[in-house]
């Protein structure tokens, strides 16, 4: 089957031109200022207003286990994403053993899919055998990794378990990772040393790949963490660092932007090639454990939900809870639980909730912390209309590829929906050009991951293509109605198959 199509390509490079290009199968094997159809496809399409470009790539997604329950993929297909990096956060299903099993299949439980695989390559039999209609690639989890080799609690990794961590990194490596990420917010990766981190980022520079990091703070200690992180990267010899969803996290730190960026900048001028990924909203979304405090903001989710079952617990975090700021009330909102009784009111402010503000939260962690997630406004618009519009800034939707279905049984983030499209309508919106938009969605991501196969519309790439109207490419979801899809994307291809919208 030969496909041809004709229009405005903006090939992940330049600026769109007018040009044809045939398709065979999966791939491109023609990309010319005139290609007749009737000799040379046996479809043709032929676009006017509309930008053929590369299929976008979401560069941090969560759709690890989600695209195996739901491999349409709608939530990322519909606006225009065809390949996802997933793994991020240091959260991969792999590697897998007696250690983590039991916690991974607990943390990915409304997915219905059981983490039976050991490692990377079993994992991405898993996913192939589902026929998933989304390109991915994996980054192997920090967090993921320490637990199989030392379980979740608090503790230094002896030298014995420190060669194992270095062990097991390297084999996911040769099984196919393109980089590693860490949580450092996170259980078990907060307990990691500097050190620790070191030692893994030496063997990411050995295999030339990308590590990517969600910071250990992202708001009162941004700056201290940011260096930590590039102060690592400097020592190990590390050349590709993403910082992820840069943010400046509660009003009092959004003027920290500059300093971060010029960090970041003083950085990149010593041989660290920093970058960053981004969603274009200013209401994060977490696990609810994270506003709890000591020992509980680092055990394991389903850890803590064991530890709730008792009631001098629930008093105590009652008493926590009651202390908390009036402001912080009004800029929490439950994203989402299992409860049976609360999930009705998920994408609600907790001040919106009936009753109890801690009754709720108290109730959620005691049935399933693993589920319970929180939004929290906090963050500055200019800041991230400053991020964004940065060449350095790549799409970054922290979600999951999931169906419509799935999404009112388990309400998401509008960014889930919506923010890659979003991405592209913010870009535009800013002055910068249909080939600069589309080429921080593409080409540079694909170059910077090391994905030779996509990012740009060139002779013997596969054939993964969007089509989308500048002037309508934009996301409507909201916390109201988060599975909303996006607007203005006309069609996809991945490996040469088209879906239309």
């Amino acid at each position: 089957m030969k496909i041809l199509l004709k229009g405005f390509v903006a090939d992940g490079i330049n600026e769109p031109v007018r040009r044809s290009i045939l398709i065979e199968n999966d791939r491109i094997i023609a990309v010319e200022k005139d290609i007749y159809g009737s000799c040379a496809a046996d479809r043709e399409y032929s676009f006017k207003s509309e930008i053929i470009s590369p299929g976008f790539i979401d560069v941090h997604g969560h759709s690890d286990l989600s695209l195996a329950a739901c491999p349409g993929a709608e939530s990322k297909r519909r606006q225009g994403v065809t390949c996802e990096i997933t793994g991020n956060c240091g959260l991969s299903p792999f590697p897998v053993n007696e250690n983590n099993r039991a916690h991974l299949n607990s943390l990915y439980a409304n997915y219905g899919i059981e983490v039976s695989w050991d490692d990377l390559r079993g994992y991405q039999q898993c996913i192939s055998a589902k026929n998933p209609e989304l390109r991915t690639f994996q980054l192997c989890g920090h967090n993921t990794l320490r637990s199989a080799v030392a379980g979740y609690e608090k503790k230094e990794l002896s030298d014995a378990e420190s060669d194992t961590l270095c062990r097991l990194l390297s084999e996911t490596f040769e099984q196919g990772a393109v980089g590693i990420s860490s949580g450092l917010l996170y259980s078990p990766g907060c307990f990691a040393d500097q050190h620790e981190i070191i030692k893994l980022m030496q063997i990411t520079a050995k295999y030339g790949k990308v590590y990517t990091t969600h910071l250990k703070s992202e708001g009162n200690d941004l700056l201290e963490s940011l260096q930590s992180t590039l102060d690592a990267a400097l020592q190990a010899g590390l050349k590709k660092v993403v910082i992820s969803h840069l943010k400046t996290a509660g009003k009092a730190n959004w003027h920290k932007l500059e300093a971060a960026l010029d960090m970041i900048a003083h950085y990149r001028n010593a041989g660290v090639d920093v970058r960053f990924d981004r969603y274009p909203y200013t209401e994060s979304q977490t696990m609810l454990s994270v506003i709890l405090p000591p020992p509980f903001d680092t055990m394991p989710d389903r850890d803590i939900t064991i530890a709730m079952q008792d009631e001098a617990i629930r008093k105590k975090l009652r008493q926590y809870l009651s202390k908390i700021d009036a402001e912080d009330w009004k800029r929490w909102r439950l994203t989402g639980t299992t409860h049976p009784e609360w999930k009705k009111f998920a994408g609600k402010k907790y001040t919106e909730l009936p009753g109890s503000m801690i009754d709720a939260v108290i109730e959620q962690l005691t049935f399933d912390a693993a589920t319970a997630t929180i939004g929290a406004a906090g963050m500055s618009s200019e800041n991230m209309l400053k991020i964004i519009t940065s060449d350095l800034c790549m799409p970054g939707s922290d979600g999951n590829a999931v169906n419509p279905e799935f999404a009112k049984i388990n309400p998401a983030h509008p960014r889930t929906f919506g923010a890659i499209a979003k991405f592209i309508r913010l870009k535009l919106d800013s002055g910068l050009s249909i080939g600069q938009a589309v080429a921080a969605a593409t080409g540079k991501p694909a170059k910077f991951f090391n994905l030779p196969e996509i990012g740009t519309v060139e002779k013997n790439k596969k054939a993964d293509i969007t089509v989308f109207s500048p002037d309508d490419i934009d996301s409507k979801a909201d916390f109201t109605a988060p599975d909303r899809f996006a607007d203005g994307i006309k069609l996809t291809m991945l490996n040469g198959q088209i879906q239309f919208y």
